[in-house]
């Protein structure tokens, strides 16, 4: 099945026997994971009293119950495996559900497989990192969760990709791949504060994923050298160079954070990159603007 380049097991939850297919293939053949595959929470229900998964991808609808109920019955069962639900439209109801009964990221359909492979392995490495704590940070975590929970469902605190519409989403796709063109990138991302990838075009291998990752760690609020160099004011600007491509990074938006990332090769004229990337960005920006917003709540208890 697996390549074995990982050792941790995945199970698929999915009534569509499309995705199911495409989710196992690229899960097994591009992200070397094992894989289990369940077409509806009965058959899930048996794969997860057997097997101890690391991580589990369920589509919110199955023909029995839902995966809101496979949700509920894993933090019972297995409680150290982190999940992932896709739904077949982005819901802010359905979002707030889908946190407070444990999940770790909400993908809504259709799905940019490249973007999924990244969210998975983004939650496996977060594990593997909890595994390795010692013991007697296990109380602690747990009280991280529950302000992290918070900070997701506080209208004044969510993540972007929590706030955004379904059309808003499109539109930002669509400039994503309009970028991708003008500057002849590997790939363009747009990511928010907790990491969430809002939107996605092109590629990724595993070292521009492992630029990437690097590049989005900087505190781009601090390289005031570029953005004085640029006369930028409104965004903060970073570039991270590796081996053979580089990641140009724009951070921007009020009072949703986000970072536009661009992955092209070292040979592309900088120049080019930034004007566009700049433009992009400003577009980016306006549509941010149209998102309603938060009340003003009381301060949330920690």
């Amino acid at each position: 099945m697996a390549n074995g380049r990982h050792k941790e097991r995945i199970l698929v939850v999915a009534k569509d026997e499309e995705l199911r297919s495409a989710l196992v293939d690229t899960l097994e053949t591009v992200g070397g994971y094992a894989t289990n595959q369940a077409s509806s929470f009965e058959e899930a229900l048996s794969e997860i009293l057997l097997t101890n998964f690391d991580l589990i991808v369920t589509e919110a609808e199955l023909p029995d119950l839902s995966g809101m109920d496979l949700l509920a019955v894993v933090g019972g069962l297995r409680p150290n495996a982190r999940v992932i639900v896709i739904d077949d439209d982005l819901s802010a109801k359905s979002a707030v559900a889908v946190f407070r009964l444990g999940a770790v990221d909400y993908l809504y359909k259709p799905l940019n497989m490249t973007f999924v492979l990244m969210q998975i392995e983004r939650q496996l490495e977060a594990r593997r990192l909890e595994k390795n704590r010692p013991d007697v940070e296990e109380q602690p975590k747990s009280a991280e969760n529950v302000r992290d929970r918070a900070k997701r469902l506080d209208p004044r605190t969510r993540p972007a990709a929590l706030v955004l519409g379904r059309r808003q989403f499109k539109r930002i796709n669509a400039e994503l791949n309009r970028l991708l063109g003008h500057v002849r990138a590997i790939f363009v991302g747009l990511v928010d504060v907790d990491g969430n990838m809002v939107g996605a075009a092109g590629t990724l291998d595993d070292y521009d994923l492992q630029l990437l990752t690097n590049a989005l760690s900087i505190d781009h609020s601090a390289q005031n050298s570029l953005a004085a160099i640029l006369s930028e004011t409104k965004f903060h600007s970073t570039y991270f160079e590796g081996d053979r491509n580089g990641v140009y990074i724009i951070e921007f938006g009020i009072p949703y954070i986000v970072s536009l990332a661009v992955i092209c090769s070292t040979d592309v004229k900088p120049g080019m990159v930034w004007l566009y990337s700049k433009r992009t960005a400003a577009i980016i920006d306006e549509i941010l603007k149209t998102i309603p917003q938060p009340k003003t709540l009381p301060r949330l208890q920690e």
